[in-house]
This record gives structure tokens, C-alpha cells and sequence, in this order.
């Protein structure tokens, strides 16, 4: 036990006594010592738990785009099983952050929200109206007038750490203009105002949000832009075919003028549009990176097999840390996985599920990159869906399947992940009577199987309930409640002292200088103010708060994996004749 503190020594100890005494009395179930020695082992943690005061050098921030609570708890059932466990016991990467909260996810005007009014709250501490981006509650949907008010305009925490010198960038796998990523950069009255195409009547002398990413600040400045989007921005695409998506109408390639820009300020710039091309790409030697990979949002993973050009998530934010982290002033990287959403949208479980393991994977390979010790580490999501995970189905049971009994009213069995609306309704009536499809007579698990709907629509919505927020890192307590979703850029900006917080924490240990090549100094280039130092000009000493001990962490860790690779291989077989024994009224 070298390296541990006193009290997490004795958290040990104790916890080693507690499990002897229980295997001493009298012989215990297998399951039941794991469960006990489960709890113990997290009640260690727990107890050695430390708040990490630091200022925050880096900020990530992962988001799992309707990646809503149920979502997530299906994703997880679903990673254990394709590891072939039982699926319920395991995490999530982010599951095991120290700290998590609830965040409120209504628009100042809709009870249930959408992704540009909640990106706009979390991404700019204030809460907006549905489908407006960057713009202050006085500005309503379509509302081209009061969107041009610079008055209106709000800044996100992107901009905030642009001029505390910070370098900047977004990952996504949707187009780089949609509402999530556009809330860091654009302010419009309809985040479906993408390019001049969509703008129509009511967008007639504002600007698309393509547009203001290469033109204005803070889009311009932005250091790595990753995902998809080649035809909102003009370049080189395909015939159209995602009525979402929109076409230029001006004959700009706004690629090619971002790469231009970039030149004539002198510094080393790279636009790519394939994997192979992005994996080429040197850090070191890379001032600024644009990718886009699709003419539309990036493919689903799982119809990913003859798009082998289209990196996956976890690619790109790899070399977007590596871009950014080369700044002696920090970065903040924003991660989108905004294809959960679309997959949800259409009751394609299957779809959702491997794009949230996707964003797992993301986060698992940036936390072994990255020092939590300096770097706030954020996992959310913007708004939930109505998906729910029901019926009483055996422990282990594919999340992808059904129940495993039948309704006691038509005598059908229904799948485990079910919709409130969407387009898997499949049913018919009469007038009086409801027929639906028969679920067992369906390969649920077929990329193109919808999940049981009640109410039939093209399009399943959004749901209103709170979402998760788990945070490690710089003043990662911070989140320890319900909260409103707008507090969470308040939270991100006072861990790195920047936004609202700049002045009110200081940046210890980081040289706040003007950190953008010699020739972007024009006059919408936004001034970075250099803290004083300490008199004698030394750097001030940043203390450390581990998290928890690393020697001790690694312990729990260890100890926590063994036990859960044993609770994912129980026996958890049921009666065949369950279906008679479960009464929906008892339970």
C-alpha cells in the first residue's frame, strides 16, 4: 500500500475487516459477497475523495446530443453485452467522474427544449428561445430584424477562451454549421439558416450561420473544426439528398476562403476531407485544420462499411487535442456525438446505441491523454428523448430485443426499448380495436428495425425531463445538484478563469500572450489582457488536489473490474413460466 494517505490506508483497512468478518460469520452466496464487496469498494473511493481547486490549464466538453438518461443507461447495458457480460453491471467512461449533477433543459419559451436553445444556455450561460442560436431571449424564432441587434448577440465560452488566449476547436458528427457547434460561434433567429439556401423570406439580409463560422469572430478563430457539412459551406458535393441539409445559392466556396484567410495571416493551414488525409496531418506543424467528411452529417457508424474515408470520433479528437495542447495556454475542445439524436429521432435504437459507444470511446481515449489535474473534463447532454426501457425482461437480456412475455391484453410481446412517438407505430385499427406488429416475428436487431411507437409521427420528439452532467477535473464540484442547463458554462468559464470569472481567478503557470500568427492582428481580432504576475516575476506555485490518490485509485480500480467482470457472468436464467407469475397490478 506505498503511496497511500493515512486515511486512505485506513479506508482500506476497514474495508478489508468488514469483508472478513461477513466471510467469517457463516458462508455467503457468491452474488451476495460481490455486491457487498461492490459497495465497500466505492465506499473507499468515496470517502477518499478530494475537490480539485485548481485553475483549469484545458476544458473538454463532451456532448451526447439527446443522449438523455435512458439513452445512456441503454447504452451501457449495451456496451456490456457486446463485451459479452450482462450488460447492467458496467460504465460508461464517464460513469465513473467524481462528480455528476442534473441539469433543467427547458427553453425560455417550450416546455420540452431543442439543440440550438439549450446548446445556446450551456455553451453561453443563458437560456434562449426553441430554435434560435446565440441570441438573447428577445430575439423569437425567424425574428431576422432583432437577430441583427448586436445588442442581442450572446458569447459562448469558446469566445470567452479565445481572449484569455486559449486556443479553440469542435469535433463533430454532424455538419460543423449544425445547432449544437453553431451555438459556439453564430448568432441567428433559425439554426436551420445553415447557408444562404435555407434562408428564404424570412432570413432575407441575414447572415447564414456558414457563413459567420469563416468570416466572423470567434468562428474564424477557431483552431480545428472537424465533421461534416461540405455543402452548407459550398464546396465540391453530391446531388442533394438530406432535406435537412442545403445547397449555396452565392456560388462561394467558403472552404477555400477559409483557407485563404488563414494563408494571408501567414499561418500554416490545412483543410482535409478523408481519414488518410486527416491522419497525415502534423500537429506540430499545424496552425489551424478544417475537416469535412461527408456533404452532410458523417454516416451512422454502423453504415459505415464502404465509407472508409469517414474517421471515426475518437480519430478526430485525438488530433484535435494534439493541435490544441501545444498552446502554453490551454485549449477548450468541444466533442459532439451528434448522431445519438438523429438514430433516436427515427427509433433506431441500434443506430443510437453504437453512436453513444462511439462518444465512449471518445472519452475514454482523451482522458488517457490528457491530465485531469489540469483539465475539467465535462460529459452532458443537451435534452432527452422519449425512449424508456420497460417490461420486467431477465437480467442480461438483449437491450436490442423484447421483454420476454407477452401483453396481457393482445397477447403480443413488445421490445425492451420503446418510443412515446416516432415512426415505429406499425399498427393498424379499425376504429375500436389497435393491431400492431408482433415483435418476435421481426429481427429487432436489423440496422433497419424501428422500435414499438404509441404515437405514430415521421419524426420522434425531444423529451422534456432533466439530463445528467458528469464532470472530473478543475473545480468539478461545482456540479453537485439540480441545476439550471445555463450554469454550466458559468462552471466550465470560473474553472479556467476565463468569461464571466476572468479576472476572478487567475491563470497560474500560463503565459496569457497573444497566441495567433503575426498576421491576424486586424481590428475584430479580440485583444488578450495579460494578468500581472507576481512581483518578482516567478511563476505562482499552483498547488495539487488529486482527485483521489492515484496508488489508491488504482487499487479501487482494479479491485472495482474484478468484481464487475464476475457480476456480468452470473447466472441469471429465469423460470420459463415467468410470464404467469409476473401481475403488472403487484408490482
Amino acid at each position: 500500500m506505498a503511496g497511500l494517505t493515512l486515511y486512505g490506508k485506513v479506508a482500506l483497512m476497514a474495508l478489508n475487516i468488514l469483508v472478513v468478518t461477513a466471510q467469517g460469520q457463516k458462508p455467503v452466496s457468491k452474488d451476495r459477497q460481490l455486491w457487498w464487496s461492490l459497495a465497500q469498494n466505492d465506499l473507499a473511493a468515496a470517502l477518499n475523495v478530494r475537490d480539485n481547486w485548481s485553475v483549469a490549464k484545458n476544458i473538454i466538453l463532451f456532448l451526447g446530443d439527446g443522449m438523455g438518461i435512458t439513452a445512456n443507461t441503454a447504452a451501457r447495458i449495451y456496451k456490456g453485452q457486446k463485451q459479452g457480460r450482462n450488460g447492467e453491471e458496467g460504465y460508461l467512461a464517464w460513469e465513473r467522474f467524481p462528480n455528476v449533477a442534473l441539469l433543467k433543459t427547458y427553453n425560455v419559451d417550450r416546455q420540452v427544449p431543442d439543440s440550438a436553445a439549450t446548446a445556446t444556455a450551456f455553451l453561453c450561460g443563458i437560456k434562449a428561445n426553441y430554435y434560435t442560436l446565440g441570441v438573447d431571449s428577445s430575439v423569437k424564432l425567424q425574428d431576422c430584424p432583432a437577430s441583427k441587434n448586436t445588442r442581442a448577440h450572446v458569447s459562448s465560452i469558446l469566445q470567452w477562451a479565445q481572449f484569455a488566449g486559449m486556443t479553440t476547436g469542435l469535433v463533430t458528427t454532424t455538419r460543423v454549421t449544425h445547432a449544437t457547434p453553431a451555438a459556439l460561434y453564430a448568432h441567428t433567429a433559425d439554426r436551420r439558416w445553415e447557408c444562404d439556401g435555407k434562408l428564404e423570406k424570412a432570413g432575407v439580409g441575414c447572415k447564414d450561420i456558414a457563413d459567420q463560422l469563416v468570416t466572423e469572430n470567434p468562428g474564424r478563430n477557431i483552431r480545428v473544426i472537424l465533421g461534416g457539412g461540405r455543402r452548407e459551406l459550398g464546396t465540391p458535393h453530391e446531388p442533394q439528398y438530406d432535406e435537412s441539409s442545403c445547397s449555396r445559392l452565392d456560388g462561394r466556396n467558403l472552404a477555400q476562403e477559409w483557407l485563404a484567410e488563414k494563408v494571408w495571416r501567414g499561418a500554416s493551414a490545412r483543410y482535409v476531407t478523408t481519414a488518410d488525409d486527416l491522419r497525415k496531418v502534423s500537429p506540430n506543424n499545424t496552425d489551424f485544420l478544417l475537416g469535412l467528411f461527408s456533404d452532410s452529417h458523417l454516416p451512422y457508424v454502423v453504415e459505415r462499411e464502404r465509407e472508409t474515408q469517414v474517421p471515426s470520433l475518437e480519430e478526430m479528437t485525438l488530433k484535435a487535442i494534439d493541435i490544441l495542447q501545444s498552446s502554453k495556454n490551454g485549449f477548450f475542445l468541444l466533442v459532439e456525438g451528434g448522431r445519438i439524436d438523429h438514430g433516436l429521432h427515427n427509433n433506431s435504437a441500434y443506430r443510437a446505441l453504437e453512436e453513444a459507444l462511439q462518444l465512449d470511446a471518445a472519452v475514454a481515449a482523451a482522458l488517457r491523454k490528457v491530465d485531469l489535474e489540469n483539465t475539467l473534463v465535462v460529459t452532458t447532454a443537451d435534452h432527452s428523448h422519449v425512449m424508456t426501457i420497460n417490461g420486467y425482461p431477465n437480467r442480461g437480456n438483449d437491450i436490442l430485443g423484447v421483454t420476454g412475455y407477452k401483453s396481457d391484453v393482445d397477447g403480443l410481446n413488445f421490445t425492451t426499448l420503446m418510443f412515446t412517438t416516432g415512426p415505429g407505430f406499425n399498427y393498424t385499427t379499425d376504429g375500436n380495436n389497435v393491431t400492431r406488429h408482433d415483435p418476435n416475428t421481426h429481427d429487432t436487431r436489423d440496422l433497419d428495425y424501428q422500435s414499438l411507437a404509441a404515437v405514430p409521427k415521421k419524426w420522434e420528439t425531444h423529451g422534456g425531463e432533466d439530463v445528467a452532467v458528469w464532470a472530473a477535473g478543475p473545480m468539478a464540484h461545482l456540479l453537485h445538484r439540480t441545476h439550471e442547463q445555463n450554469y454550466l458554462a458559468h462552471v466550465m468559464a470560473h474553472a479556467a478563469g476565463i468569461g464571466p470569472s476572468y479576472g476572478r481567478r487567475k491563470r497560474p503557470d500560463y503565459d496569457l500572450r497573444d497566441d495567433l500568427p503575426p498576421h491576424s492582428t486586424g481590428a475584430d481580432t479580440p485583444t488578450v489582457r495579460t494578468p500581472p504576475g507576481p512581483a518578482d516575476g516567478a511563476a505562482p506555485k499552483r498547488p495539487n488536489f488529486p482527485t483521489v490518490n492515484p496508488a489508491l485509485q488504482q487499487l479501487l480500480d482494479d479491485k472495482d473490474q474484478k468484481i464487475v467482470q464476475e457480476l456480468g457472468t452470473q447466472d441469471v436464467s429465469s423460470d420459463p413460466t415467468a410470464d404467469e407469475l409476473i401481475d403488472d397490478n403487484h408490482l
